[in-house]
């Protein structure tokens, strides 16, 4: 599992302590934890390769109004880089996730 951004939530980080017990691989599963357009830009060009490669990824981000992603941002920015969303999870009551592959051409 590869982590990028901070587990900054209990929940989250509970949740990756039970992933790192089923994953310790670094390549097979991509974990980002963003805040802002700029943080979800630099996260998927950080794991091109590896998105490239069909290794999922779950970006998490904060829930609610008032925040500078929401699922609509994240699932048209996601879109553009060439991934699908799959699945979508709540961490907490204050963070969500959504989970990408590489679209199947």
């Amino acid at each position: 599992m590869w982590l990028i951004g901070t587990a900054d939530n209990d929940a989250l980080e509970s949740a990756l302590a039970e992933a790192k017990k089923v994953s310790s691989q670094r390549g097979d599963l991509i974990i980002a934890r963003v805040e802002t357009p700029a943080d979800l830009e630099a996260a998927l060009a950080k794991c091109a390769e590896a998105l490239a490669a069909s290794v999922p990824i779950w970006l998490i981000y904060r829930k609610g109004p008032g925040h500078a992603l929401n699922e609509s941002l994240v699932r048209l920015t996601a879109l553009a880089k060439g991934i699908v969303d799959t699945k979508v999870a709540a961490i907490s009551p204050a963070l969500t996730s959504l989970r990408f592959v590489k679209r199947k051409s």
